[in-house]
């Protein structure tokens, strides 16, 4: 199962990662990892997710939590 966040920089994945834990991706780039996926929604909502443009940006009505994303199975 993936979950997506769809921005205007592209779209937000997080998914199992294969060592272990969850990656999150933007598109098909690997930007962040995390044992729990929901540090991840939350790093992507604090503008802490280590994509710089994204971290920087002044998007609002960001997703607060894991269960708010896209779901993909």
């Amino acid at each position: 199962m993936q979950y997506y966040y769809k921005t205007p920089f592209g779209i937000f994945f997080i998914a199992t990662a294969p060592y272990g834990g969850y990656n999150l991706k933007l598109d098909d780039d690997v930007v962040n990892w995390s044992e729990k996926a929901e540090d991840l929604a939350l790093q992507v909502y604090e503008k802490t997710s280590g994509f710089e443009d994204w971290d920087n940006s002044d998007i609002e009505n960001i997703p607060t939590n894991l269960e708010a994303w896209q779901v993909k199975i």
